[in-house]
């Protein structure tokens, strides 16, 4: 039997798809991606037909990262020559013309201005390629200690192949499903695209022995069920909808479109979370609201940006009370039960849980499980949701400063996908689109929008249109919006939609 009180049990009750602290965008929208490509963009006739979005393309990797993915494969032959994998993946990670080739160097060089930096971390395994083509997609990779590499789960951790479900069968109402598999349309049409690159990698990997395909491991079906979920049909929604906004806009590229979408999934992912969270700690509305401030005077005159800190420190306090509070709840039902075994339970490593295992059997009330449970939380990491909210932001473009001086913002390109995501509504006044802004993701710009929040009687309405205004001539210097007067701003004129 699975183990409940663990913090990613626990994290799954609370928030359905919860964000992971090594889960980046790029790994997000990877998997989603990889996940599409893997069952042909259609949705499996159930999960026991997933196809798992593990994918090697370890010949390519070997000549765009400099390393051999192929070291210790010794079966099989390369092609119709007497050239072990091995050896094949040596000579693909220095460039070299092998099999008749030419200019494989060029293509390593191209390859490699290709690496999302985001992803250049750690063992090469875990790096990717922009998402920018089919061909590009590969999963996650580890080397163990005399061993070949083999993908396994690094950084990716079934998030994108819950929101694969989501544009291939959401089960969110007739809107959802046209919006979805219009994405999906468009999504498949960008990564299917001719592409030097294709013809490269598939010649690359079409030399390779035959190799075994991974399985489609439990947890990976139990990701994709998980997207049928009543508690996730809001997050269905708002990623069909969005989706299909970045996709079908008109003007952007494709490789532009692809990049927004990675940067609106993860958006869309880590706002889910804090709306949960806001919801189980029963947050006032007025509270709910993440502050944008753009530029300004220095730190320490600036309350804007002091407010930003403030609201983003709040945000991530409501989510380690809901957590905080979701475990109570949970340890309270698993006592009902009867002859528990709590260290089980908990996965009480190195005995840490002691304390709380001892406090457990002794419990009686809601208030006991309630302070255990914060006991709990400060001795296991039950705060993985509270850090991958802040991996996402901070991926995407919306988190600047460090350590306890970080606020929310927005960089062109983040301002681009939100301008993509709403595409079927363009082109608004600068006005319309921060209250767009604020329905759909909670963020708020301008004085209109704070009127909502807490934030009417914390900061000076003249402040939050001077932060307004700025945002407005960073789109315009973008493209992304169009100054018709000092009082007049057109966003989104560029966004023209294609025809569905």
């Amino acid at each position: 039997m699975a183990r409940r009180l663990t913090p990613g049990s626990i994290a799954k009750e609370l928030f359905g798809i919860d964000p992971d602290r090594d889960e980046r965008a790029s790994q997000l929208c990877a998997e989603t991606l990889l996940t599409l490509a893997q069952n042909g963009y259609r949705a499996p006739a159930d999960a026991d037909q997933l196809v798992t979005p593990k994918r090697e393309r370890f010949a390519l990797r070997s000549l765009a990262l400099g390393t051999n993915f192929l070291d210790m494969v010794e079966d099989g032959r390369v092609g119709d020559e007497d050239t072990t994998p091995q050896r094949y993946g040596a000579e693909l990670a220095t460039g070299a013309d092998i099999r008749g080739s030419r200019n494989l160097a060029l293509a390593r060089d191209a390859l490699q201005g290709l690496i999302d930096p985001e992803t250049h971390q750690g063992q090469a395994g875990g790096w990717l390629l922009f998402p920018f083509h089919e061909s590009l997609l590969w999963y996650d990779a580890r080397r163990e200690r005399a061993r070949p590499w083999r993908v396994r789960k690094v950084y990716m951790r079934g998030s994108g192949i819950t929101l694969a479900r989501m544009l291939l069968q959401p089960d969110a109402g007739d809107e959802a499903s046209r919006l979805g598999a219009s994405a999906v349309a468009a999504i498949r049409t960008m990564l299917q695209g001719p592409s030097p690159v294709a013809q490269i990698a598939d010649q690359l990997e079409s030399a390779l022995p035959e190799r075994t395909v991974p399985a489609t491991e439990p947890d990976e079906k139990d990701a994709w069920t998980r997207g049928a979920s009543p508690g996730l049909a809001d997050l269905t929604q708002r990623v069909c909808r969005h989706a299909e906004g970045v996709m079908l806009q008109g003007t952007a590229s494709g490789p532009a479109r692809l990049w927004q979408l990675r940067t609106i999934l993860a958006l869309d992912l880590a706002c889910n979370a804090l709306r949960t969270a806001w919801e189980t700690a029963n947050t006032p509305l007025r509270e709910q609201f993440l502050l944008l401030s753009f530029g300004g005077s220095p730190r320490a005159e600036n309350r804007l940006r002091q407010r930003a800190e403030t609201a983003y420190q709040q945000a991530r306090l409501r989510l380690q009370l809901a957590t905080v509070a979701t475990l109570a709840k949970a340890m309270e039902r698993v006592a009902q039960e009867g002859h528990v075994d709590w260290s089980d339970e908990l996965e009480n490593r190195l005995d840490r849980m002691r304390a709380v295992i001892d406090g457990l059997d002794e419990a009686d009330g809601s208030g006991d499980y309630e302070r255990l449970a914060r006991l709990a939380s400060e001795t296991a990491d039950y705060g993985r949701a509270t850090e991958g909210f802040r991996v996402l932001l901070d991926t995407i473009g919306v988190l600047a400063g460090t350590g306890a001086y970080r606020y929310t913002t927005a960089t062109p390109d983040l301002l681009g996908a939100l301008v993509g995501a709403l595409s079927s509504r363009m082109p608004m006044t600068s006005h319309e689109f921060f209250d767009a802004l604020y329905s759909e993701w909670g963020l708020v710009i301008g004085q209109d929008q704070a009127a909502h929040t807490a934030l009417v009687d914390q900061v000076d309405g003249a402040e939050l249109e001077r932060n307004a205004r700025r945002a407005e001539l960073l789109m315009a210097d973008a493209g992304l919006a169009l100054n018709l007067s000092d009082r007049t701003v057109i966003v989104g004129e560029r966004a023209k939609r294609e025809a569905l």
